[in-house]
């Protein structure tokens, strides 16, 4: 049986595939407003989870309890923020 030859086609595709993905990623620069949408969304969820961790380290200290119980067979190694 003989090998076919289709490299040219396999070639072809190939060529089509990186204009395509070329095309969409034209369409989203010119499209979007911001480009780092992804970079500016995990700074803000930084932001917010450090302000979070201030905020429950004020309340233990202010109360002096613990905010997190363990449940009964659960090995858990706790930190206590001082």
């Amino acid at each position: 049986m003989k090998d076919p030859h289709n490299y040219r086609a396999v070639g072809w595709s190939m060529v089509a595939v990186a204009g395509s993905l070329a095309a969409i990623g034209l369409l989203l620069l010119a499209l979007l407003d911001d480009p780092f949408f992804s970079d500016n969304m995990m700074n803000e969820k930084t932001k917010q989870f450090e302000e979070m961790k201030q905020q429950t380290t004020e309340m233990v200290n202010s109360t002096g309890e613990k905010l997190i119980e363990p449940k009964p067979g659960m090995a858990i190694l706790f930190v206590y923020l001082k």
